[in-house]
């Protein structure tokens, strides 16, 4: 009986060359686990400081070749404003944006208010085919009437501005647009804080006497 129990002993520690195979892979498993290198995690959005209202201080724009003046955000940087004409560019290094202002006279253009409009609008809506939605709106302000357009999605110019003054003889267009490669679901803050800018200096316009 003792040689018995013995033998039985013997055949329960032993190990088949299958129970090997399957050791082998649990082992390296369980070495890999205590050997984990940590990696950073990805980066979020960018993060975008917008000033508190209190906080906010604006320059004067005049040109000897333009017929208005218009209060803009202090950090603004004035890009191109030529003698010569009235196409102006102010950039603004914080938020890698431009604003582009284009000015025509009526008369001078030899093309109705209407005309200029309507050129306009179809510039602006070339852009539906990124566009989730584009929203018209009337616009008012003491320099004149005119349509604040407001383009949703994916799109590197998010609203833009049509102004004509009560004579209908001066159209101011005015549109801003995003010089990163950024995604406007992360652009939000800044989008919703430049669409107030854009209205202030609107409302700011003020046309020249003759």
């Amino acid at each position: 009986m003792k040689n018995k129990h013995l033998h039985t002993s013997s055949r329960f520690y032993s190990f088949s060359p299958l129970s090997l195979y399957l050791l082998i892979p649990l082992l390296l498993i369980l070495s890999a686990c205590n050997s984990y290198t940590p990696y950073p995690r990805a980066h979020g959005f960018h993060r975008i400081e917008i000033p508190a209202p209190e906080a906010r201080q604006y320059r004067l724009f005049q040109n000897e070749s333009c017929p208005f003046t218009f209060f803009y955000p202090g950090y603004g940087e004035i890009s191109r404003n030529q003698s010569d004409s009235c196409w102006v560019d102010i950039s603004f290094p914080p938020y890698d944006l431009k604003w582009h202002i284009t000015y025509r006279n009526v008369e001078e253009s030899q093309k109705t208010r209407s005309t200029h409009f309507e050129e306009y609008r179809k510039m602006i809506y070339k852009h539906s085919k990124q566009a989730t939605q584009i929203v018209p709106s009337p616009l008012s302000a003491e320099a004149g009437e005119g349509t604040f357009f407001e383009i949703y999605g994916n799109v590197g110019t998010p609203a833009q501005v049509f102004l004509y003054d009560s004579t209908e003889q001066h159209v101011m267009m005015m549109s801003f647009y995003f010089q990163t490669a950024l995604k406007n679901d992360s652009l939000l803050p800044v989008i919703t804080y430049m669409k107030e800018e854009v209205k202030h200096m609107v409302n700011s316009l003020q046309w020249e006497e003759e």
